[in-house]
């Protein structure tokens, strides 16, 4: 019988989602623990107890890595549903015309090289770290320079630097319907940005911002994929 997926918004009073009861369930079949999993999937485990808790809505792609390391499928592990077979349906508005896809998403790693150009010389991330009440996740806009991360941020707010502590950025893309896509995580200690040559290239950041520079000391990445028919 098809589970109708009911109780995957976020968990009230400590209780676990759907998503993280089936997430367990599996990483039990495994043999794996939590942190095994996170690792796999280049995450921490504080992260990825968020992203179960926060379900489908919050970050596709990580939960993306998460069904490659369980060897599912992405709706089998968001939705608990049977995956459907691509090769048993007919194309949909999101097949891109291929051989059908087979098997669950594999999990593959990214080079140093490779992960510097996925983030490419701009984008849009997500930097992580934590508070004085818990992780705090924020999304930014980011540029590259000479292998380091720069954003803008009000001096006052979460994304500071704080002398000491290291934080995690991530960039990603992933194509659930197709089941493919990458993440890139690095972590490392946050400056200001002080350079007088460097701040006359870089746009002026709104009033009372500053921007910072993130200066990674691990840099790793994943890719997903998934085999096609020949």
């Amino acid at each position: 019988m098809t589970e109708v997926s009911t109780d995957d918004a976020p968990a009230t009073a400590g209780a676990p989602t759907g998503l993280a009861r089936r997430f367990a369930a599996r990483l039990a079949d495994l043999g794996l623990t939590e942190a095994q999993a996170a690792t796999k999937a280049g995450m921490s485990t504080a992260y990825l107890r968020r992203v179960l808790d926060l379900g489908r809505d919050f970050d596709a792609p990580a939960l993306l890595r998460l069904a490659a390391v369980c060897g599912l499928d992405y709706q089998e592990l968001v939705a608990g549903r049977p995956a459907e077979r691509v090769h048993d349906v007919a194309p949909g508005p999101h097949s891109d015309g291929g051989p059908p896809l087979v098997g669950p998403p594999v999990l593959g790693e990214l080079d140093v090289a490779e992960c510097w150009d996925r983030l490419g010389a701009s984008g849009l991330g997500r930097l992580a770290r934590t508070g004085p009440d818990g992780p705090v996740v924020r999304p930014v806009g980011y540029v590259v320079h000479d292998r380091t991360v720069l954003y803008r941020t009000n001096p006052d707010g979460a994304l500071a630097p704080d002398a000491g502590r290291e934080v995690a950025f991530e960039v990603d893309r992933a194509d659930p319907d197709l089941r493919e896509g990458w993440s890139v995580l690095m972590i490392g200690p946050l400056d200001y940005v002080t350079e007088p040559d460097l701040l006359a290239e870089l746009p002026q950041p709104p009033a009372h911002g500053r921007w910072v520079r993130l200066t990674p000391t691990t840099v790793t990445g994943r890719s997903i994929r998934t085999n096609r028919a020949t």
